[in-house]
């Protein structure tokens, strides 16, 4: 809840979008199943949508 609260705060002072992902896992195959070089990876779905995210913030900002 802090990271959160931090990274919204910090996203309105600099009007920056910002995003965390945080892996939750039961066990260690999890984990690297989440992981892994492939589609479910997601660290990749994490980065796609800060990319998104700043693509979008470009869009509203310059038309």
């Amino acid at each position: 809840e802090g990271v959160t609260q931090g990274l919204m705060r910090a996203t309105l002072e600099t009007q920056i979008p910002m995003a965390f992902g945080v892996l939750t896992t039961d066990n260690e195959a999890q984990a690297l199943a989440r992981a892994a070089d492939d589609d479910h990876n997601k660290g990749r779905e994490a980065a796609l949508t800060a990319v998104e995210m700043a693509l979008l913030k470009k869009r509203i900002h310059h038309g």
